[in-house]
């Protein structure tokens, strides 16, 4: 190849490349035409973008808020599934409660398992057998802490091991608590 035929090739690129930008440019030559036709289509993605980021925030706060209340449905779904086995058993005439190992450290009140079941309901006539099955000595008195004891029923001292019992007679609901350990309080609702 020659010189000559290398130029010629040379200027054949260069108006090719004129003629294709002379096209992208909408036919004026102008880069600013481009500007003018984009700057529409980036003002617009802008304001997309800032409609979107508080909506993309309050699908995660109400994301948040779904899974604490399907937590507490949870909770409450399984505290009603045992209200209903208690209640589907009425001829039970006694009902065990166990004082847990630990119960003598604070925390089992976090979790409602100082006493377990912490929440019981039966029906008149029944026997409650509290078992202390920590290694610390416990007591089931009727009563809360705030008010004090009201001498419906206490165990005393309840070493380990060693268990109380109580049949109740009369309905209604019957708060009780650890006089040693005064975190320690569960129901008992007789019907």
């Amino acid at each position: 190849m020659t010189s000559m035929d290398k130029m010629g090739m040379i200027i054949a690129v260069a108006i090719v490349a004129a003629a294709v930008g002379f096209t992208l440019t909408g036919g004026s030559g102008i880069p600013s035409d481009i500007s003018a036709k984009v700057a529409p289509v980036i003002d617009q993605a802008k304001e997309i973008k800032q409609n979107i980021e508080p909506a993309v925030e309050k699908i995660r706060e109400m994301t948040k808020e779904s899974k604490e209340i399907l937590e507490e449905t949870k909770t409450a779904t399984e505290k009603g599934i045992k209200v209903a086995e208690e209640l589907a058993n009425p001829k039970a005439t006694v009902r065990l409660v166990s004082i847990p190992a630990g119960t003598s450290v604070t925390g089992c009140e976090n979790v409602g398992k100082c006493y377990d079941p912490s929440s019981l309901i039966i029906f008149k006539g029944v026997e409650v057998i509290w078992k202390n099955n920590d290694s610390a000595a416990h007591t089931v008195t009727s009563g809360d802490i705030v008010n004090g004891p009201d001498k419906k029923f206490d165990s005393g001292l309840i070493k380990s091991g060693k268990t109380f019992t109580h049949k109740f007679e009369e309905s209604g609901k019957y708060a009780y608590f650890c006089m040693i350990h005064p975190w320690a309080n569960a129901s008992i609702t007789v019907q």
